[in-house]
């Protein structure tokens, strides 16, 4: 006789987060960035007839003195000038600042083209080799590759190349260095000497070997080292000078930090980005009928749409207030960074602050996601302030992005003449208390788009 085995069950017991519509909801408002927020509300206003924006009259009866306004009254006082204006760098629309929109490469080019006399053809061409560019200013795309994109023969992509190049800022839509280069000594009409060394020598330039580039041109090493002075003086990547991140008009800040005149640092919630949301009282008192009388499908339809608006209030708040939390416990993570400047940024994770606040990591990654702060150096987003570090030899700790910018201060004040090496730099860095390997100097050296000594070297 076989015996076969049988399967038994047994309940057992197991926990699962489970996100239930309103969680979901208040969770996906608090990872909103300003700008999106500033959508959604818009199209609740539009699609939602029991939500209504408040007449600033009305707003100022509702909610009073607190001491939030207060705190803003405060803060816009002291920063008022003697005529009445703000004053201050940044501070002329303090509670509504948008940084100013950079002009992208893109666009300055594309300017520059429209005010040329092409015919269509030619324009085409143009924007098509614009396009092309990358974020250094150069067209690393080869020419056949491009006239097979746009169908059009070399010889013509080269024609209105030749007129791009000599287009705003010198050097652009260069094909290498060596050319971006030369179109800039030929701009400045620096002679052909300096031009010849830049499309011929480079690699020579690079070795010190002055001396070889002299008798290949038959002309004195004296006259090497001043046209090299001036290449070295040129700027390698025009696309450089322009802004290629996100247009900064969309960067609005959702919490100002200032020192007020006891050096506290004050977190302010920046209210005017958002408009104050409330129940229309019109259909408030629709809901609240109760007499026969009343169309009771439209009563359920305004009870649903008064239960969503409330909803979407009470997110917006959670949102305010949590992102507030979170700002005013970095504030007081990295005092250092609001009194003394970026480069006394310490390290900071995620956990630190969640444990400060009692609540969840991934809150915290929520509310920092796309959010700014204002503060007296610039706007920044807050995950600028989180970032792993190093112990210093007194016991504190400094972030990376701390140790970028000494870094790069070091390096500003060096003797050109004796540029310091990644091992070099290691050293004075340990010597004052913050130990560091040189491998992590050279990757910090790159991150910040700083060449090695050896390319920083200036000659007499």
């Amino acid at each position: 006789m076989e015996l076969k085995p049988t399967l038994k069950t047994s309940p057992s017991v197991s926990q699962q987060l489970v996100l239930s519509p309103r969680l979901y909801q208040s969770l996906s408002i608090l990872r909103l960035a300003a700008p999106e927020l500033q959508e959604l509300i818009q199209k609740e206003l539009v699609e939602n007839p029991t939500l209504e924006i408040p007449e600033p009259s009305e707003m100022d009866q509702e909610h009073g003195n607190t001491a939030e306004r207060e705190l803003w009254d405060d803060y816009l006082g002291a920063h008022r000038s003697e005529g009445g204006s703000y004053s201050g760098s940044g501070e002329a629309t303090a509670r509504g600042e948008l940084a100013a929109s950079p002009v992208t490469l893109t666009e300055h080019l594309t300017t520059q083209l429209e005010l040329e006399s092409l015919d269509d053809r030619r324009r085409r061409i143009g924007l098509a080799i614009i396009g092309s560019l990358d974020e250094d200013g150069y067209l690393r795309e080869p020419l056949t590759a491009l006239a097979r994109t746009i169908d059009r023969p070399e010889s013509e992509i080269e024609e209105v190349l030749a007129l791009v190049q000599h287009f705003d800022p010198p050097g652009v839509a260069a094909r290498d260095l060596a050319e971006c280069l030369a179109i800039q000594l030929e701009q400045m009409n620096s002679g052909d000497t300096a031009i010849s060394i830049a499309r011929d020598f480079l690699p020579k330039v690079a070795r010190g070997a002055y001396t070889d580039i002299a008798k290949t041109l038959s002309i004195s090493t004296a006259r090497v080292r001043n046209a090299v002075k001036l290449i070295r003086s040129l700027c390698p990547s025009p696309g450089s000078l322009f802004d290629n991140s996100p247009p900064a008009s969309a960067i609005i800040p959702d919490i100002y930090a200032r020192l007020d005149r006891g050096g506290k640092v004050r977190v302010l919630a920046n209210r005017e980005i958002l408009p104050s949301l409330r129940l229309s009282r019109l259909y408030k008192e629709m809901a609240e009928a109760s007499n026969e009388g009343a169309d009771r499908e439209t009563t359920l339809y305004v009870k649903e749409k008064i239960q969503e608006a409330s909803r979407l209030i009470r997110d917006i708040d959670h949102r305010r207030t949590t992102v507030t939390k979170v700002a005013r416990a970095i504030a007081d993570s990295q005092p250092e960074f609001f009194t003394l400047g970026p480069e006394h940024l310490r390290p900071l994770g995620l956990e630190e602050i969640a444990e400060k606040l009692e609540v969840h990591p991934s809150t915290v990654s929520r509310a920092i996601l796309g959010k700014y702060m204002s503060t007296p150096y610039g706007i920044f987003e807050f995950r600028y302030f989180f970032s792993a570090g190093y112990a210093t030899s007194d016991g504190d700790g400094l972030s990376s992005t701390a140790v970028k910018k000494r870094l790069a201060g070091m390096i500003s004040a060096e003797d050109h003449r004796r540029p310091l090496s990644d091992q070099k730099l290691a050293k004075q860095l340990g010597a004052s208390g913050l130990s560091i390997s040189r491998r992590t100097v050279a990757k910090y050296r790159e991150a910040l788009g700083i060449s090695a000594s050896w390319e920083r070297k200036q000659i007499k």
